[in-house]
């Protein structure tokens, strides 16, 4: 008498079972990869909408394409490592000196560069290269101060949380309140203070804002220091869960600055919904693309907003 599997209806049978069970657990696999990759997308999409916030807010204002935001971003993670890990400082002290560091530079691209441009009569595109050419010194003085290795900040806590099958960490949380937190202080700040209404003014119309006895040089050094501030936030909480290197601020300005237009110039809320959605893309691209690709889906994006909605998702269209 043969032994095992000798009716050939049985097997069928099994090899139906094994194949229910596999797509089963093949659905389950899916859902986890599709709720954690919602999840990292929340959370790059947070950091993103602070940067383009930051970015924004400038943009808005001044009308200068400030690249050598990318250098403010930059300068406010050296500062907080060189406090905490050369000179032995709290972890707070350090991310303080790094978001005055932030603002001091700001402030100081304000007074020392754009404001004789402008009073020069320099054009848009002066100011544009002018700040392009900064971002890159900055970049490569920092390469040779520091050297081009990675520096990370000493003795920052990291917890880990499970949520079901999903994985948090105590960092992803922080750059979501915190990111989101700052971006609604400023919408109030704009709203509803004195010195907000005087920034929408000059964003409106210099010329009247300037009329009425608004001091238009001083608003534009209030934005590049609010823009400043924001952004020196966005790479402190970068580079707490990551490293520091001599070019880490060009990519995230870059993406801030393709989600001001997606969300529309003159908008901030639009900036930040702009960034969000740029996260949560490149995130969820991750279900059928590489990681490669992210720059492919963000450029893609921003091709499809401008051919069919070129005033961006919350801008208005020119009349």
């Amino acid at each position: 008498m043969a032994v095992g599997w000798t009716n050939p209806s049985n097997r069928p049978s099994f090899v139906s079972e094994r194949r229910s069970w596999d797509e089963s657990r093949a659905r389950v696999i899916d859902i986890q990869l599709v709720t954690q990759l919602l999840v990292s997308g929340i959370v790059i999409g947070s950091r993103y909408a602070l940067v383009a916030v930051s970015f924004g807010i400038i943009y808005s204002t001044t009308q200068i394409f400030h690249l050598a935001h990318a250098g403010t971003y930059t300068i406010a993670a050296y500062a907080a490592v060189v406090i905490a890990n050369m000179l032995g400082a709290p972890l707070w002290l350090a991310l303080l000196v790094g978001l005055l560091a932030a603002v001091l530079f700001g402030a100081l691209m304000e007074l020392g560069m754009y404001r004789p441009m402008r009073r020069r009569s320099a054009t848009k595109l002066a100011m544009f290269l002018a700040s392009l050419g900064l971002s890159i010194v900055i970049s490569s003085v920092v390469k040779i101060i520091f050297g081009p290795q990675n520096l990370s900040l000493q003795r920052v806590p990291n917890a880990t949380y499970f949520v079901g099958n999903v994985t948090i960490t105590s960092l992803n949380i922080a750059e979501i309140v915190v990111g989101w937190t700052a971006i609604a202080l400023l919408l109030l700040f704009l709203r509803k203070t004195q010195y907000g209404r005087a920034i929408n003014a000059v964003r409106t119309n210099p010329q009247v804002a300037m009329a009425v006895g608004i001091s238009v040089d001083g608003i534009y050094l209030l934005v590049m220091a609010i823009g400043s501030l924001l952004v020196g936030m966005s790479a402190l909480l970068f580079l707490m869960g990551n490293v520091a290197f001599p070019t880490m601020g060009l990519a995230p300005i870059l993406v801030g600055f393709i989600a001001v237009f997606l969300g529309g110039t003159e908008n901030v809320l639009g900036a930040a919904l702009g960034g969000f959605a740029l996260g949560l893309a490149t995130s969820l691209s991750g279900i059928w693309l590489a990681g490669d690709f992210a720059s492919v889906v963000v450029f893609g994006i921003l091709f499809i907003v401008l051919v069919f909605r070129p005033q961006g998702l919350l801008g208005r269209a020119a009349v």
